[in-house]
């Protein structure tokens, strides 16, 4: 394999400088490198700018050149291993990355949020696993865009693939933390979109900064301070007369139906009379795609009985998640716990160190001592499942039934507290001695 720069003589006294690499009868191709030289100051012989007085550049030219010779040679070499195919434009498109040139339709060849943004647009498309990607996973793709171009606005930059290495990791932990003031599991989600783009962007054979696999280029995140209702409290919230209220006595039987079940949100508002087939419940998961059978729980039976077999209204998440806490204060979930909520920072002109740069949505979660109602959402129904039901079944059959396909994903949603860990031993120890 040999690289040789070179001019074409014409008729102007500038002229381009152009390189062609060739491997045998396996490769030839040439190109424009961009750069430009006198006639009279180019050697045909070695390639290279002459030392001349003329040539003021020539030191600026030419090592440019030798970089870019090193550059196209590791890139060749690297395609040459991996057996893929040469297109037709593969050596222009490597001297355009090299110096940052592309036309404005091609700005995702080098620019990392240009790539991201034409992957987001060609989602819907796409399949994942063989599943049409989410409308969710594509939102969540959004917003983590928005907040890498934050960063370059912050950061007065414009991220390229060689860009994402430690350093980006680094100052894209400090800027959410610091600047945006985002909490570390919500970072942690938008490492993980960083990283998988970078893994494709990578299989693309694209120039991406290889220390995105480094160990401490990781999604990070903290334990969460969430909370869960016991059985005495669902039990509560299910006897609890709300006649005078039948908005309120939907949220609540939709809450019911939530906490009998342990479906998300999205899956439990989705459930209809054809759902329902000998006495279990069978719905396809739309996050994930996992198909999961649920034995109708006395209470959820009871609720399609008051409503005629059907299934409660539904409403929308943001409305559920507001009304839900009504009902659980007039339950009379009131104990103050430690726990964490969504607080609007819009007014809190001291937050946010830099306003002008932060999105619309000034919404952030803190940690904190509140009333036990205002920690309820419709995430609690989850929880609430599979805390209630760990250590009374197994977990492989809790997990068959929440979907959880790992056994670390599922012990994330015990929210048991050790002194109530502690209290069921007592409890063993306690049966132990009266069988003696």
């Amino acid at each position: 394999m040999r690289i040789k720069f070179f001019i074409v003589k014409g008729k102007s006294e500038i002229t381009s400088i152009y390189v062609r690499l060739w491997d045998s009868n396996k490769f030839d191709q040439k190109t424009k490198t961009g750069l430009h030289v006198k006639l009279s100051d180019w050697s045909d012989k070695k390639g290279i700018v002459k030392n001349t007085v003329s040539a003021t550049n020539k030191d600026e030219v030419n090592n440019t050149l030798r970089l870019l010779e090193n550059y196209l040679i590791e890139k060749y070499q690297s395609y040459y291993i991996s057996q893929k195919h040469h297109g037709k434009s593969w050596l222009k498109d490597y001297v355009n990355n090299f110096f940052g040139q592309v036309d404005k339709d091609e700005l995702h060849k080098i620019y990392f949020v240009d790539w991201v943004q034409k992957f987001i647009d060609e989602c819907p498309n796409n399949l994942y696993k063989g599943q049409p990607i989410k409308k969710r996973t594509i939102q969540h793709y959004t917003t983590t865009k928005y907040k890498l171009e934050n960063y370059e606005k912050y950061f007065k930059t414009k991220l390229r693939f060689q860009d994402i290495g430690l350093d980006f990791y680094r100052n894209f932990l400090f800027y959410c933390q610091n600047i945006e003031k985002i909490n570390n599991n919500t970072i942690g989600g938008y490492i993980t979109n960083v990283k998988k783009w970078c893994k494709i962007i990578d299989i693309d054979g694209l120039p991406i900064n290889q220390q995105y696999r480094h160990s401490e280029f990781s999604a990070i995140s903290n334990k969460t301070k969430d909370v869960y209702l016991t059985e005495e409290e669902i039990n509560a919230v299910y006897n609890h007369d709300f006649s005078h209220s039948e908005s309120l006595d939907n949220i609540r039987d939709n809450f019911i139906i939530g906490l009998r079940t342990g479906l998300r949100i999205s899956d439990f508002k989705r459930l209809k009379k054809i759902n329902i087939k000998d006495n279990f419940i069978e719905v396809e998961t739309e996050k994930t795609g996992q198909f999961v059978i649920i034995p109708v729980h006395e209470q959820i039976a009871e609720i399609l009985s008051k409503r005629g077999g059907e299934f409660p209204k539904k409403v929308e998440d943001q409305t559920f998640n507001e009304y839900v806490k009504t009902v659980c204060k007039e339950v009379g979930f009131t104990q103050m716990v430690e726990g964490a909520k969504m607080i609007n920072k819009k007014e809190d002109k001291d937050f946010f160190p830099d306003a002008d740069i932060i999105s619309k949505n000034k919404m952030r979660k803190e940690t904190g001592i509140y009333p036990k109602y205002q920690l309820i959402s419709s995430h609690t129904c989850r929880r609430s499942f599979a805390s209630n039901l760990y250590g009374k079944l197994k977990n492989m059959t809790i997990m068959a039934i929440t979907g959880h396909s790992t056994e670390t994903q599922f012990l994330k949603y015990i929210k048991i507290t050790p002194k109530e860990n502690a209290e069921k031993l007592r409890e063993l120890w306690e049966n132990e001695k009266i069988k003696k």
